[in-house]
């Protein structure tokens, strides 16, 4: 990549933790490289006008929360007759 990025870098010696601040227009033209400092744990902020965005990578966490939710609109809505209820067997069998 020959295009060098106009990037803010400010350093928290206390914390010891380096962010990184890019703007939409830099982040377009370099998102492999902005995404891969994030993956390795590198802070990075994205600016734009629509506001300030950090960019972090969806963790096992994120996927586990977005499922819990998933399966408490599920119950919801049989309880709701929405949808037929399942088995304990059929639950199991969807995992």
């Amino acid at each position: 990549m020959d295009t060098k990025m106009a990037t803010n870098r400010y350093i928290c010696r206390k914390h010891k933790i380096t962010m990184e601040i890019v703007s939409a227009r830099d982040f377009r033209a370099n998102q492999s490289a902005i995404l891969a400092k994030a993956l390795k744990g590198e802070s990075v902020l994205l600016t734009s006008r629509l506001g300030t965005f950090k960019i972090t990578p969806v963790t096992q966490e994120d996927t586990l929360t977005s499922r819990i939710c998933e399966g408490l609109r599920e119950v919801r809505d049989i309880e709701t007759g929405k949808i037929a209820p399942k088995t304990a067997r059929a639950f199991l069998d969807e995992l």
